[in-house]
This record gives C-alpha cells, structure tokens and sequence, in this order.
C-alpha cells in the first residue's frame, strides 16, 4: 500500500501535470498574486571537468535552455535573485524566475555565461571563498572524486578503518548493510551529519592522497578563480556569499558563524570591489543545516537576503533571510517547475490543501 508520502508526491505530480498540459498555468499566474520563483543548481555538465559530481549537481546545456526559454516565452523575467527580489515591491506585474548556482565552479563562466548572454538572461552565483583564496576543495568533492568509478564500498571500509571516531565508523558499518543503490548517498550522508567534522576531514585528504589525489590541481579544473569571478561580475551575474569552506551552519556557535559568513563576504568585497554581495545561500540549506544563529551572523555580516533549499516561491512580504528555491537538474519534471512558478501549490495551501514537498 503506498506510504501517505508517496500518494502526496502522486497528487502532486497529477496536479502539476493538469496546469502545464492543459494551460491551466497561464490562468493560474494571472490570477495570483506577483511573485518570484528562485531555482537554483550547482554546475552544466562538462564530463571532462565535472563528471565525478553526483547527477544531481549537473545539468546539460539544453536543460538550461529549455528551462530557461519556456518562462521567457511565457512573459516571466529571468533576473538575479536581488533584482527579482527589489522587483517584486516595485510597481509592475509579471512573476519572476531567478536561477542560482551554488559553490562557484568554473563551468559557470565557460558554460553557463555564454548561455545567459544568448539568452539574455541573468543569475546569481553563490561564493565559496576557500577554494578562491587559499584553493582548496572540501571534503565532498574529495569523496566524489576517489568512488568516482564505483568504489564507494571499498572507501568506506578503508574511511572506517582510519578514523578515530567509532561511532562514525559504525553507522559507515550499517550503510553498508543495506542496498548497494544510493550506497554513495548515504556514506555522504553518514559523514555529513554524523562524522566528527576535523576527523572527517583529515581522513577524506588521506584517503584522497592515497588514490593519487592532488588538491591544487582538482581546486584549479573544477573550481573558477578571480578572474572568472571578476568576469561573471563584468557580464552582469550576481554573486553572492556562500561562506569561507561550506561548513553545517547550525553545528557552529555564534562566532564560528559569524567567521564563515562574514569572513567570507570581506574575501569577496575584497577582490571583487563595488559589487559588494547583497544575497547567501545557507550550505547544504536544509531547515536544520541553519538556525537563527546563522540568520542573524548573515544580517550582521552585510547582507540583505539569504536563500535556503526548500521548495516553494516568494513575495515581497516573504522573509528575506528565509528565501526559498526550487532544484533543478537533467531529470527535474519542466511540469513541477511551472506549476510552482505559477503560483498552483500556493493557490491549493489557500484552498487548505497542501502538496508541498
């Protein structure tokens, strides 16, 4: 018998394909009141840099356009996530879709900019500093790097040898039990929540050492520098603050927050002059990878905005340091972006149904 979640997730599926299919969408955002839909992703696909990141991170230039094209031709402005957002209490009609892309990787001038001029479209692009200014890499993409051909197995079991944290290494031990499908998630996600951040770490480098792993040269093909930066900003991109090294927000006290957050804002006014970074985006984003610590550490750092990763769209009377954001990659349903864009699950929660997430 299908789980209350999944008949949820089946209603809304239904439902959104009713609005994209027939029309309905059109109506729909009409009728609602303005508002700004905020996606957000990580890097377009380029194999030969990139292709070691988890699917989700990617998507391919044609999802890009196409995604990007059907809201142009449907009259929706595509912006940065600060100008949609002064837009919305401007004078004026029409929603807005503004596309983000988190972390700051190379692919996003090389393959991401060309496609924005064509398209006459903006974004804004979220900042790691620690891969800028001292160019290294955290932990994850060490990960993704060393399985990157299946090997998730055999380097948990070499991570639980290493470390000097055996709770770790015990739930390292129960992933394993389970299905080898989504075996890399959830090793990802031992490490993330459960692991002894400086002892995760110290061991992810060793092992990646270990599998001939050389961090300058990872930093310098997947990541952009200062001067890619410095070219987003010349061709009208948005960049934002994303902290120094991407750290769980929530497991810090009030200056290690304040320390990520603003220390990583003063790298970027530094190098990056006026275009002083007005939005944040909380790493990871998830409701418990920040708290009010972190909320107020980014409002006493400067900023005027924060984003998290959880699905919905926003108003101007929304709150501006809980902003949310729609994913998007290759396998994302077109139908679940519009029908949020339009409005559609904001009209059925003010009908008393909801089919969030």
């Amino acid at each position: 018998m299908p789980s209350k979640h999944q008949l949820k997730m089946g209603l809304r599926g239904a439902y959104a394909r009713l609005l994209f299919h027939t029309g309905l969408h059109a109506v729909v955002n009409r009728c609602m009141d303005r508002r700004m839909t905020i996606l957000f992703g990580h890097c377009i696909e380029d194999d030969a840099v990139n292709g070691f990141l988890p699917r989700d991170m990617t998507m391919r230039e044609e999802t890009l356009r196409r995604v990007v094209g059907w809201f142009q031709r449907r009259g929706y402005a595509i912006t940065g996530i600060a100008a949609g957002f002064d837009a919305l209490g401007a004078p004026g009609k029409g929603s807005i879709v503004a596309l983000s892309l988190d972390d700051g990787y190379r692919d996003n001038r090389t393959r991401l900019l060309p496609v924005l001029d064509e398209l006459g479209a903006s974004a804004t692009i979220f900042l790691e500093s620690e891969p800028l200014d001292q160019r290294d890499v955290n932990w994850t993409h060490k990960y993704h790097w060393v399985i990157r051909d299946g090997g998730v197995g055999a380097w948990a079991r070499a991570y639980a040898a290493r470390t000097q944290d055996p709770a770790t290494a015990e739930k390292l031990g129960v992933a394993l039990e389970g299905p080898a499908d989504g075996l890399a998630y959830q090793v990802k996600r031992v490490l993330k929540y459960e692991a002894i951040p400086v002892d995760r770490d110290a061991v992810c480098q060793a092992l990646f050492e270990e599998a001939g792993g050389d961090v300058q040269e990872l930093c310098r093909s997947l990541y952009m520098d200062w001067e890619d930066a410095r070219a987003l900003r010349d061709g009208g991109i948005e960049l934002g603050g994303h902290t120094i090294s991407h750290p769980i927000l929530s497991r810090l006290d009030a200056s290690g927050a304040a320390a990520e957050i603003g220390g990583g804002r003063e790298v970027l006014v530094r190098e990056l002059g006026d275009a002083v970074p007005r939005v944040f985006a909380y790493p990871f984003g998830r409701a418990w990878d920040y708290d009010k610590t972190s909320m107020q550490a980014a409002r006493d750092a400067g900023f005027d905005l924060a984003v998290n990763t959880h699905a919905g769209t926003n108003s101007a009377a929304s709150d501006r340091f809980q902003l949310k954001r729609l994913p998007v990659d290759d396998s994302t349903p077109l139908h679940l972006l519009v029908a949020e864009a339009c409005g559609g699950f904001d009209l059925l929660r003010k009908l008393g149904l909801d089919l969030s997430e």
